[in-house]
């Protein structure tokens, strides 16, 4: 199966999620304030799931049309005629920020339970919650981890200021006086890849370390263990529309 078939099949069933929680939530509502309603009527027999990144916006402007289109998707109050969920590959920021950044580019209201972020799926793996998790990718990450149900996060930054001399490619970087002992943390369980970090070679160093040591940096590293470590990558693309003419 490839990568973009398993993403429709985690979107359809985030869909589904979403559109009992819509029913359930129009059946509340009826019995108490139809007003604080985000849809203008009672459950639809279809919805619209909107892909963001090179179909609704590029980077920070909006496709021409994108505007008119969702004020045509809305009543005069301002409610969806029909559910709308928006989904993205992107996986910097919490749910919230980007609601508010899609209301604003939109000019729609846009709540947080209409966005399915890349790693949102994250919260129904909930056999790995407990575990001690490494997180890579750039933004707030470890609020991101906890807020998806995770307890036990450490940070590409965490393991690096415990462990000071497994990062050394940036010479700037490397300790100037005598070499630091290592602080040591409890062992990492599993890998979660939130999206791509801004420094490539100190997580791809530090992951790989993790991946040889089972977890624990203070070992040898030992041959390719099968299976590894799971390892959780939230986006698996390698291209994706900004502003730019072509593709990053």
């Amino acid at each position: 199966t490839s990568p973009r078939m398993q993403r429709l099949k985690i979107w359809k069933g985030g869909w589904s999620l979403l559109k009992s929680s819509f029913e359930r939530g129009s059946t509340h509502v009826n019995r108490s304030e139809p007003s604080s309603r985000a849809y203008s009527q009672g459950p639809s027999p279809f919805g619209l799931l909107f892909d963001i990144d090179g179909v609704l916006v590029r980077g920070r402007t909006p496709i021409p049309g994108a505007k008119q289109c969702f004020k045509k998707l809305v009543d005069r109050n301002g409610k969806y005629k029909v559910p709308v969920v928006f989904v993205t590959n992107a996986g910097n920021c919490m749910r919230q920020t980007k609601a508010e950044h899609l209301s604003q580019l939109l000019e729609a209201e846009v709540s947080p339970d209409q966005v399915m972020l890349s790693h949102s799926p994250l919260r129904m793996f909930t056999q790995f919650h407990k575990m001690s998790v490494l997180v890579s990718g750039q933004g707030p990450v470890e609020e991101v981890a906890h807020n998806l149900g995770f307890e036990d996060v450490v940070t590409i930054d965490t393991l690096r200021e415990a462990y000071p001399l497994l990062d050394v490619v940036d010479h700037d970087r490397r300790p100037k006086d005598k070499i630091p002992p290592t602080k040591g943390l409890r062992k990492i369980d599993a890998v979660i890849l939130f999206g791509e970090p801004v420094r490539w070679e100190t997580n791809l160093q530090l992951i790989v370390d993790v991946l040889l040591t089972n977890g624990s940096p203070d070992n040898n590293w030992a041959s390719a263990r099968s299976p590894h470590l799971p390892v959780l990558a939230c986006n698996m693309d390698l291209l994706w529309m900004a502003e730019a003419k072509n593709p990053r």
